[in-house]
């Protein structure tokens, strides 16, 4: 359990800390401690809601914000629909909430997959039931929950032999219809709990795709393309194609009278 009362809305930090986990509990514990810094500079009263008009404290350029509650449904909203985006409340909720003397969270603010008990909310449901991968954590999780009430009730049957007696008729005729009710929609059951696996067994292979890169060409078309980069070799020496500097022979020709030229000057 995390230390409370360390913000100035020690009622709203508590019920939070109550419902939420440990790790959203303290973002939104950070929440209310930044909302010091801000103030609210106009408060409207309306029939039904109120809107107050929230601005941070040495802050001109800070843009101002409209948080809207309205007393009817006990809901509370703003519009930097912060709460829509990341699931929690965002400071000037908490602003608003200390101008109006709220002491009780709104309920429109409070998200179920931040509750500690979020698995037994969505294990509640058959639709929700279908998302999720193990079948065996639903039977454990429904035998947990009709655990408890058989204990209860075999607590109240070991009273008196009238209260056991009239506990073993009620568990006889509940037996018989229970075993009844499986057998009508035992397929129904046996699609929930196996929903996933039904999925799985009809996966097919994904489609290949192309990966990036050039597409692949024809013999002609490569020939074509080949012929068209490749230039005719030029000459630059005598201009004349078919060869190259190395390879010309009016520059191996000139090179043997120059050095014919230069053995007549040593002479």
């Amino acid at each position: 359990m995390p230390v409370l009362k360390r913000t100035s809305m020690s009622e709203i930090e508590e019920q939070f800390a109550s419902i939420y986990t440990r790790n959203m509990f303290l973002e939104v514990r950070n929440q209310i401690t930044h909302s010091e810094k801000y103030n609210v500079v106009r408060h409207h009263k309306l029939k039904a809601s109120d809107i107050c008009t929230i601005e941070k404290y040495l802050s001109k350029d800070h843009p101002k914000r409209k948080v809207t509650f309205k007393r009817i449904e006990k809901e509370m909203s703003c519009d930097c629909y912060w709460l829509e985006t990341k699931g929690i409340p965002f400071r000037h909720v908490f602003v608003a909430m200390k101008h109006l003397h709220l002491s009780d969270i709104p309920r429109n603010i409070i998200k179920n997959r931040w509750l500690k008990e979020c698995k037994d909310i969505y294990l509640s449901s058959p639709d929700a039931q279908r998302r999720f991968i193990n079948p065996d954590m639903i039977s454990s999780k429904r035998y947990g929950g009709i655990n408890s009430q058989a204990n209860l009730f075999l607590y109240y049957c070991k009273k008196s032999p009238k209260v056991q007696q009239r506990g073993m008729e009620l568990m006889s005729t509940l037996l018989v219809e229970m075993q009844k009710m499986v057998e009508d929609v035992g397929e129904e059951e046996k699609t929930i709990n196996g929903a996933v696996h039904e999925v799985h067994d009809g996966i097919k292979e994904p489609h290949p795709v192309a990966t990036k890169g050039r597409p692949p060409q024809s013999k002609s078309s490569q020939q074509n393309s080949s012929q068209k980069s490749a230039k005719a070799r030029i000459c630059r020496v005598c201009k004349k194609s078919g060869h190259d500097y190395r390879n010309c022979k009016v520059r191996k020709r000139k090179c043997e009278e120059s050095m014919e030229e230069d053995d007549d000057n040593f002479e």
